[in-house]
């Protein structure tokens, strides 16, 4: 299955987009596709535990089992004053 991944913030820099398609094994959840993404941009790896999922805008824990064409935002913490 494929996945529609986007990315925000500093994390364009690391993937170098801030679109791009996943593909992935039938079944598979988010923690799947955080572990896919850490193979494809090794940059992301030591970040990859703190970043938020959302699933068509909503946000989802890594036991979340991904769809064909899903879009997941993968948006890195907020922090600010």
């Amino acid at each position: 299955m494929n996945v529609n991944v986007r990315v925000f913030a500093g994390l364009r820099q690391l993937v170098g987009d801030s679109n791009i398609s996943v593909t992935l094994p039938d079944g598979s959840t988010i923690g799947a596709l955080r572990d896919q993404l850490a193979a494809e941009y090794p940059p992301l790896d030591s970040m990859l535990s703190t970043l938020v999922c959302a699933v068509d805008e909503e946000t989802q824990p890594p036991e979340y089992v991904l769809h064909d064409g899903d879009l997941v935002d993968v948006i890195p913490p907020i922090s600010g004053g």
